[in-house]
């Protein structure tokens, strides 16, 4: 029953994604439902975890995302979503997300500050804005970092518990 967890959490992290990408914004009940999650996961599962790793490095990517909340350059929504999939991941994937997470965010700030990439993404999220009862575009020049944390958040979770390996 715990190997549908990792997938679940998957999904939530997609979800989060594209909440940030059409709207700016990552609800707070995803991060928590994924918290609540890892909980229920490292209960139940028979495999060892490490929690006090897991929650150590949760720990400490929310220390440093902290200061860019405090200092404006990170979202709150990132914050949460990035700290509880740290503790999803734990030591052992730690640094392949946060790799990846950089790597993935890097690409998309890229994509956003493209000029063409700029208008054709205008051009395709028009129509979900209006549809939301928006009365323009929800393109802004932030980047939704929601995308990138799920990437990376994807690979790692993949890796350490999907891929039988």
């Amino acid at each position: 029953m715990t190997a549908y967890y990792p997938i679940i959490a998957i999904l939530l992290l997609w979800l989060a994604a594209w909440t940030d990408l059409t709207r700016r914004i990552i609800r707070n009940w995803i991060s928590i439902a994924l918290l609540l999650l890892f909980v229920l996961y490292a209960f139940f599962t028979a495999l060892p975890i490490d929690v006090a790793g897991h929650v150590l490095w949760a720990m400490g990517l929310f220390a440093v995302m902290f200061i860019g909340f405090f200092f404006g350059k990170v979202g709150g929504g990132d914050v949460k979503l990035a700290t509880v999939t740290m503790l999803w991941v734990g030591p052992d994937m730690g640094h392949a997300f946060l790799l990846v997470t950089a790597l993935s965010g890097g690409l998309l700030a890229l994509v956003m500050i493209s000029p063409p990439l700029r208008l054709l993404s205008e051009w395709a999220f028009a129509p979900i804005s209006k549809r939301l009862g928006q009365p323009e575009p929800i393109y802004t020049a932030s980047v939704p970092y929601g995308v990138a944390i799920a990437t990376g958040g994807t690979a790692a979770l993949y890796t350490s518990y999907l891929s039988g390996g």
